[in-house]
């Protein structure tokens, strides 16, 4: 899997409100649109449970989880975002760079919950590898574990075939304004895969705008092919918060008792 964000890290806070990447955060904050689905999946676990974010990026969703008192493991597989997640994370956070299907090599596993949020699936590219990705968390899930993954609503967007999605606000952090864009190209089938540029218009204290541009590459799948991919990985899907007109969904997984 290609690193798409070894250049983006240090901006990729600019994406997310200042609520999100500020301690002490919000559970299911880069998943905002499914944020009460997943805060409701957490809810359910006991106090203090072993908890692994597993696209953790620059760790705004595992200091949510840290911040709430959980045990919090925090892997991603782009060593640049896991140098920017150090800076947020708590002390008591275990924190390394780990592609999905390595879990089970560098982690002991028995997790209560697994965490695959920010659309991050989408990265593991085809079938095999998205299946390959889920059978790493699995392994490293208690029995009768749950995985919690999310998604954007890829057949939605292809319907929709935007060209430019702004952000709803201007963001300012230490000075610096910053507007976040996302520039699609869109192919017609959901067998292709799609290109975005992210893009950020970026103000100076001084008033000098600059801009910063970054390309990431999509492999799409639809809920069926998520939920297929599960059971060949050995899930069985618990919940969904898919409907077919909004922009992202989360799905609930759990692991064999034993």
């Amino acid at each position: 899997m290609p690193d798409y964000y070894r250049d983006l890290a240090t901006d990729y806070h600019w994406i997310f409100p200042d609520e999100v990447v500020t301690s002490p955060g919000v559970i299911g904050g880069t998943s905002i649109e499914s944020r009460e689905f997943i805060e409701a999946a957490v809810g359910a676990l006991p106090p203090g449970a072993a908890v692994l974010d597993c696209a953790c990026g620059i760790g705004t969703d595992a200091m949510a989880l840290a911040h709430a008192g959980f045990r919090v493991t925090a892997t991603d597989g782009s060593p640049l975002m896991v140098a920017e997640a150090r800076r947020r994370l708590p002390g008591g956070v275990q924190l390394l760079a780990c592609l999905w299907e390595e879990l089970p090599a560098v982690l002991p596993g028995g997790f209560d919950l697994v965490l695959c949020l920010g659309n991050s699936l989408v990265h593991a590219g085809s079938h095999q590898a998205r299946v390959a990705a889920l059978s790493g968390m699995r392994r490293v899930l208690a029995p009768g574990g749950t995985l919690i993954v999310d998604s954007r609503n890829w057949e939605l967007l292809y319907r929709q075939r935007p060209r430019i999605v702004a952000a709803d606000r201007v963001r300012e952090r230490d000075g610096v304004r910053s507007t976040c864009v996302y520039v699609w190209n869109i192919p017609d089938s959901l067998d292709e895969p799609c290109l975005a540029e992210i893009v950020l218009l970026l103000e100076s204290p001084g008033g000098a705008l600059t801009h910063r541009c970054y390309p990431i590459d999509f492999q799409p799948f639809t809920p069926a092919e998520l939920d297929a991919g599960l059971a060949e990985a050995g899930f069985a899907v618990t919940g969904s918060s898919y409907h077919p007109d909004r922009g992202r969904y989360a799905v609930t997984a759990r692991s064999p008792a034993s």
